[in-house]
């Protein structure tokens, strides 16, 4: 799901073919061009239904309700996360610099510390759901 700026305007020059007043136009047409656009710049198209597929398979079926705390919490893991990442993707073979494998050993431990920290939060908070959800119901 990672977008590019030069993905927009070729969508969005799509989109704007569609006109009302041709009936060489439709919205199918706009939509299969906005496609092929997003597609030629390597982007497979947003797939909403494996999302929502994916989200129900985790157990997510609840709208979340997050605390300040608990999403500053997933906001700070996630720029952790990011960091981290970069310094793995810099330290690779045709890197810019070298890592020892005990650094990197730990930075991956990092990842998965961070990880599995924001996943938690995010399961108490679909258990306080299912949980409200159950008591509305009763």
């Amino acid at each position: 799901m990672s977008s590019k700026p030069q993905v927009a305007p070729a969508a969005a020059k799509a989109a704007a073919a569609v006109d009302s007043s041709s009936d060489s136009s439709s919205p199918d047409t706009a939509y299969a061009d906005a496609i092929q656009a997003i597609a030629g710049h390597g982007d497979q198209p947003l797939d909403i239904h494996d999302i929502c597929s994916h989200r129900r398979a985790c157990g997510f079926t609840d709208d979340l309700a997050l605390t300040e705390c608990e999403a500053q919490a997933i906001n700070t893991r996630l720029y952790g996360l990011s960091a981290i990442s970069a310094l793995l993707m810099g330290a690779d073979d045709d890197g810019a610099f070298k890592l020892s494998k005990w650094l990197q050993g730990g930075l991956h431990s990092a990842l998965y510390a961070l990880t599995e920290d924001a996943q938690a939060v995010l399961h108490r908070a679909n258990e306080r759901a299912a949980e409200a959800r159950k008591g509305s119901a009763a």
